[in-house]
């Protein structure tokens, strides 16, 4: 057994950091992630909107032409279509189901486990980004139209009809 003095333990310690401080293989956590995950986030919904406001008579000119993210694209009928199949479900998420939870909110729920992520609109018309992955999790405000738009056209659908 090799015995060393804490001088020699310490000096071990920082040859093991990267120039940040920090050791290369920690994971990083919810909270240094979630501004660049809803940033890809983002970026897919306005790729597909963008793509799938042309007409599909439009895009199906060019089908061959298209890169393979286009042609993915392509198989939706609209965007609609896409949002619809994007997310794993959408649903009400009642106050006080999940510990600390401050209030009720909508829910449309993208990914499922470790990592997950969500948006949650509360009624008080808050819009958030959730990014979670086992015992953490972390969020944005979220003020991009595109998702106030989404949100907003599922919670009308899921109001019960007078």
């Amino acid at each position: 057994m090799e015995i060393k003095t804490n001088e020699e333990r310490k000096t071990k310690e920082v040859q093991t950091l990267n120039l940040d401080g920090v050791k290369p293989n920690k994971e990083k956590k919810c909270s240094e992630l979630v501004k660049e995950k809803y940033q890809d986030r983002l970026k897919q919904f306005e790729t597909a909107k963008t793509f799938l406001d042309i007409e599909k008579s439009e895009r199906n000119k060019f089908d061959e032409f298209l890169s393979d993210e286009y042609q993915e694209l392509n198989q939706y009928e609209d965007f609609f279509d896409y949002v619809n199949q994007s997310g794993l479900c959408f649903d009400r998420v009642e106050a006080g189901t999940f510990k600390d939870q401050r209030a009720g909110y909508w829910r449309w729920q993208l990914s499922w486990g470790g990592p997950s992520d969500d948006f949650r609109l509360y009624d008080n018309g808050d819009l958030e980004y959730w990014y979670l992955d086992w015992f953490d999790g972390a969020c944005v405000k979220v003020q991009d139209e595109i998702f106030e738009n989404i949100m907003a056209n599922f919670k009308e659908l899921s109001q019960p009809c007078d």
